[in-house]
């Protein structure tokens, strides 16, 4: 028997490595994305031989290290430790061969990543004092291991969204390139080059990341290009860790904490965005940030957490101007903390004043420039036709729910044989949520779609119950949301379907539905699911609730395991 002495001792380092993942996820975060960018550069057809050595000699290095560190702390034996040492070597060295000679890199890494997860997790399965912190690193390592693999079979001309092409002239990698070459603005009207309309945030950071790519770690051109990826991954990534933070602010822990986590961080439409070199994901990273800001500025009124708030906002739409539709929820909380201060009304109005001097140059400044020096209106979208005008009533198009809209559940378009392209936004966003517009049938091994097919349905239903909830709980008493929190989480709900709707009906072309202007809002789901699980915890448990919490705990974990099993088939498909 192994002394409980030495189990203490292994948690203990164990619980460190939680400690430091706490008090700097991002950096931690980030550091791994440097640490594995010259490895692959974004995808896997520039992993080199001598890149693949260095991931086979880690695949087999770091489980030795743990039988060693395992032997030293004498939980196993001297024998136990040779012989387990030999298998993993034998193995591992046969794995790697096969390794090296495959076409889908991207999936030996994940099944490598996935087992290195399991492994930790039987490792560290007695730490109960860490219980929920422990799963919640679970959840994030597995989330981070389809990202990455997304990443890693996915070019950064696949599966795009009006990206172009970097030796273009048009498109947002022709704008990223624009910046590089000439290390300035565009010092022409930048309605003259599509997509050059945008602010230039995004765009200076992609540049900075391809140039030192190229300048400084060696890469040639087109690896450098391909490994903006990882950085949009980082975003992604941080978007997982800022709702664990936000469920912890509100004190939720157990199921309520655990299971939402895994709902947002499996999701499709982040691990999609993993992979999409373009601004939306800069702008939701900002916007989900400015979430977790706006909540405990709320506990903690004062100068110092308001302006982190106004450096989210700015930032955010100085990335994408629709990242500012966190405004009015973020005005609702204002407004609210005026009311509870009005004896203290200067304190709180220097603070808006604050707040108003950094967030409105950062977030408008481009605008204003472009209205004054070439009069680009401030809502200038870029007018699409072709292929893609819905010429069709808008009764028809928000209420026609009939069978063919859901046959098959990706997006339909004529240009791939459809029948139609889609036009109805209340199909499009759950379609585009789960497969972009991209994915279809020919995605997936001989055009079998049952798996994704499945998804698409657990998922309508958790979408549809989020709806509900959002509704039920905003006026529920007695929530682990206090008032304020509900209202501003739903503002932000529905300000941001509103806008979405008076945009597809504003911009009649099937590209306007789609639910990348939308990512955030998987936070307020998250939030109800919380909620409801916190609720089902509540007083005594009775048979009724065991059955609820059952039941939504099975639909999430399915769609979860779906969802990771959609985009391996899809993987599966896509050789570079």
């Amino acid at each position: 028997m192994v002394s409980s002495k030495r189990f203490n001792s292994f948690h203990g380092r164990v619980g460190k490595l939680y400690d430091l993942l706490g008090r700097h996820p991002f950096s931690v975060s980030f550091g791994l994305i440097i640490l594995l960018t010259p490895l692959c550069f974004g995808a896997q057809g520039n992993i080199t031989d001598s890149a693949k050595m260095i991931w086979c000699l880690t695949g087999v290095a770091m489980p030795v290290s743990v039988i060693l560190w395992l032997y030293k702390l004498r939980i196993l034996n001297k024998a136990a430790a040779i012989v387990t040492v030999a298998v993993l070597v034998l193995s591992g060295g046969l794995a790697s061969s096969y390794f090296i000679d495959s076409e889908r890199a991207s999936l030996w890494i994940f099944f490598y990543m996935f087992l290195a997860i399991v492994v930790f997790r039987f490792l560290t399965l007695s730490d109960k004092e860490r219980s929920d912190k422990h799963n919640a690193f679970m959840i994030m390592a597995f989330s981070f291991a389809i990202k990455f693999c997304y990443v890693l079979y996915t070019s950064c001309y696949t599966r795009q969204n009006d990206v172009g092409s970097f030796d273009g002239d048009k498109g947002h990698a022709a704008y990223i390139e624009y910046l590089i070459q000439n290390k300035h603005l565009p010092d022409f009207n930048p309605t003259d080059r599509w997509q050059f309309y945008h602010p230039p945030l995004h765009h200076t950071v992609s540049a900075c990341w391809i140039d030192i790519c190229e300048n400084v770690l060696g890469a040639s051109r087109n690896h450098a290009r391909e490994s903006l990826q990882m950085l949009m991954m980082f975003y992604s990534l941080a978007c997982v860790i800022i709702v664990y933070k936000l469920l912890r602010h509100f004190g939720f822990s157990g199921k309520s904490l655990l299971i939402p986590l895994a709902l947002f961080a499996f999701h499709p439409a982040f691990i999609l965005s993993s992979g999409a070199i373009n601004n939306d994901q800069l702008a939701a990273f900002m916007t989900v940030l400015t979430m977790l800001f706006t909540v405990r500025w709320f506990k903690e009124p004062t100068v110092k957490k308001i302006i982190p708030i106004a450096f989210s906002i700015g930032c955010g739409m100085m990335a994408k101007l629709n990242a500012g539709m966190i405004a009015p929820a973020v005005a609702v909380l204002f407004f609210w903390q005026l009311i509870r201060y009005r004896a203290e009304i200067k304190r709180i109005l220097l603070q808006y004043v604050v707040f108003g001097a950094i967030c409105f140059p950062l977030g408008l400044w481009w605008t204003i420039k472009n209205k004054i020096q070439w009069g680009v209106p401030f809502d200038y979208v870029p007018y699409v036709g072709g292929d893609q005008f819905i010429n069709k009533e808008i009764f028809e198009r928000l209420f026609d729910l009939s069978p063919k809209q859901f046959s098959p559940v990706f997006e339909n378009w004529i240009r791939d044989g459809s029948e139609f392209t889609e036009y109805n936004p209340n199909v499009a966003i759950l379609k585009n949520s789960i497969f972009g517009e991209d994915i279809n049938k020919t995605n997936f091994p001989g055009g079998n779609t049952i798996i994704p097919t499945i998804l698409f349905w657990v998922a309508l239903v958790l979408a549809l119950l989020g709806v509900f909830f959002i509704v039920y709980f905003l006026f529920k008493k007695n929530t682990k949301l206090e008032k304020p929190y509900k209202v501003f989480f739903a503002v932000y709900w529905a300000f941001s379907l509103y806008y979405f709707y008076v945009f597809c009906y504003t911009y009649t072309a099937t590209c306007t539905m789609n639910f990348r202007y939308l990512t955030p809002i998987l936070v307020v789901s998250v939030m109800q699911y919380a909620m409801l699980y916190d609720q089902l915890g509540r007083g005594e448990t009775t048979t009724a609730k065991k059955v609820i919490s059952r039941i939504f705990t099975c639909m999430i974990a399915a769609f979860c395991l779906l969802s990771v099993v959609t985009y391996l088939l899809v993987g599966y498909m896509e050789v570079n």
